[in-house]
């Protein structure tokens, strides 16, 4: 299990984490829900070691994450930030063999089994015929493929996803979402920061609300998705009904 124990992080001068206590549930899809600036993205940084905690500690199957080394933490968990760089002029098959980094011998050369990993991927992505492509020849929705075909090749059992849906169209933001659900019915568990609420009631099984730095409720969409929660959290009036084809709650702003 993911434990987050007693987590406060300082950030350009101020305190945007304030001693946060959850657990990561495994094998489900978690959803950070806030409003604009309330921590979301920080925890996920913090999560994955890319922000440096004040106080607390982040542990996975009781192992401490900061006392381990890039290499071995890389292999335990996989971050997408929003809007990665993207080197220039490299393929898309390039861009998924750098998830085998964490796995190179010290040669630094793919292993004929880290080739296997990265056509697999790209082939479950359905990216075989871009895969000689330069990666920023893609369209928007193709280019997040690739970047979720690299954590994929990355093989991590726990993965980070920071607004993956945001500059997506509709559909390209379904079919993502699509593809996390296959994600994680493959046995992955997934953190996903969403700003689409219906979209996290909808796709995931657990939900974070963050407010100010600090967790408002978490639990499944059906337990703590209310008008009361949106007006409290949000600010928005909604009235709350059941999606038709989901079968989840979804809010209808009023």
């Amino acid at each position: 299990m993911l434990h987050i124990e007693n987590l406060s992080v300082n950030y350009t001068g101020k305190t945007v984490l304030k001693d946060l206590n959850l657990t990561i549930p495994k094998g489900k899809i978690t959803a950070l829900i806030g409003p604009n600036g309330c921590g979301k993205s920080t925890l996920l940084k913090a999560i994955s070691g890319g922000l440096k905690s004040a106080t607390g500690q982040v542990t996975l199957a009781g192992r401490d994450l900061s006392r381990l080394n890039h290499k071995e933490r890389a292999r335990c968990l996989s971050i997408l930030p929003q809007s990665p760089i993207t080197p220039e002029g490299i393929s898309v098959q390039q861009l998924v063999s750098f998830g085998r980094n964490p796995y190179l011998s010290q040669w630094g050369r793919l292993s004929a089994e880290d080739d296997q990993k990265v056509q697999q991927v790209i082939h479950q992505t359905g990216l075989s015929e871009l895969a000689q492509r330069p990666v920023d020849t893609l369209s928007g929705g193709q280019r997040q493929r690739a970047w979720i075909a690299m954590i994929l090749a990355q093989d991590t059992e726990y993965i980070l996803l920071d607004e993956p849906t945001t500059y997506l169209d509709l559909t390209h933001q379904i079919e993502l979402m699509e593809m996390i659900r296959q994600m994680n019915k493959q046995g992955k568990t997934l953190v996903v920061v969403l700003h689409d609420l219906n979209q996290a009631c909808r796709y995931c099984d657990h939900l974070i609300v963050m407010r100010q730095g600090q967790i408002s409720a978490q639990d499944s969409p059906d337990k703590i998705f209310n008008s009361r929660l949106l007006k409290e959290v949000f600010e928005l009036n909604a009235m709350i009904i059941n999606d038709p084809v989901a079968n989840k709650p979804m809010c209808i702003p009023l």
